[in-house]
């Protein structure tokens, strides 16, 4: 199993590096008095919107841009090949990837953020299942049609995985023994078209809480999120929340921490002196950030010092 996993981090890698060299460039802000790139997601959602918080209140201090990403499994490689100098990622990737790249394993945590929780999307109408033909007739199936509630029932099923939940699915899916079958997904958007079509029965995405796209949605959008139902290991929590639109209330999700992380620079150089100058900037506005009307997942952030073991960046004066 171990040596399967590694062989998908490798292939995963090498894919991810192909999508660096075709996005770096359209992906960065043209902004000339950019100091610090930082890798977040897609524009207008969860990482991209933490950033946006950060350069309301610190691009004073240090002007910062933003890459705009698939999400923290791309980001890890963005910043292995130099295109960003921070990004978010959540710490059971850097956890997976940290022996497939030493530049992996060389990134330092500046900050952690919140948590990205493991969204399971299904149909309402549920998943049509193929039966065998009938004994009363060669020309029908005995289709059965499986309305999706909790992840353990997609054991050997298709479901469509997108950015680092093609680690994380693959990884529980090791764990728990499902026999999933995966569908690679280049974004939310294909994976949901995926799950229309009748192609895979569920989605499985990351992303902090709310999740925008299915904040927006109503209840007669067809679509259901079904339960995390199995136990939880370190780094990963068990949390509770509530999607209203959606009819969801006190449900069980799996959440995987977050961390901003950065480059190992030089504790004097003048990139280590831009990352201590934003490092000290957010954290002097955490208040306003928990209590401000920025992004909730801000009040998630109890401790600034919390790395969950990764290495911490520190500044030059604590080196």
């Amino acid at each position: 199993m171990k040596t399967r996993s590694m062989w998908f981090v490798i292939s995963l890698l090498l894919v991810l590096e192909l999508a660096v060299q075709a996005s770096a460039q359209s992906a960065v802000s043209s902004r000339s008095d950019c100091q610090l790139r930082v890798a977040t997601g897609k524009k207008g959602r969860g990482f991209s919107r933490l950033f946006h918080d950060i350069q309301s209140l610190c691009g004073q201090q240090i002007p910062v841009c933003e890459v705009e990403s698939e999400g923290g499994l791309l980001n890890t490689v963005l910043l292995s090949a130099n295109e960003a100098d921070l990004a978010f990622v959540q710490i059971d990737t850097l956890l997976e990837l940290k022996h497939s790249d030493e530049n992996i394993a060389a990134l330092q945590a500046v900050l952690p953020i919140n948590a990205n929780l493991l969204h399971i999307i299904a149909l309402r109408a549920g998943y049509t299942m193929s039966g065998e033909r009938s004994l009363t007739s060669l020309f029908m199936r005995d289709d059965k049609t499986l309305v999706v509630s909790k992840l353990s029932q997609l054991k050997g099923l298709p479901v469509a995985v997108v950015g680092s939940a093609q680690l994380l699915g693959r990884k529980l899916d090791g764990a728990y023994n499902l026999g999933l079958r995966f569908v690679d997904a280049a974004s939310d958007e294909q994976a949901v078209a995926a799950l229309k079509s009748g192609e895979v029965a569920a989605v499985l995405t990351m992303s902090g809480w709310p999740n925008a796209a299915l904040d927006g949605l109503a209840r007669d959008a067809g679509i259901v999120l079904a339960t995390f139902d199995l136990p939880a290991q370190a780094p990963y929590q068990l949390v509770h929340k509530n999607y209203p639109k959606l009819g969801v209330f006190n449900q069980t999700f799996l959440a995987a921490p977050n961390l901003l992380v950065t480059r190992p620079f030089k504790a004097d150089g003048m990139r280590g002196r831009q990352v201590a100058t934003l490092q000290r900037c957010i954290v002097s506005q955490l208040d306003a950030l928990r209590e401000g009307a920025f992004e909730p997942g801000w009040k998630e952030l109890k401790s600034a010092t919390e790395t969950y073991g990764w290495p911490r960046f520190a500044p030059g004066a604590e080196r």
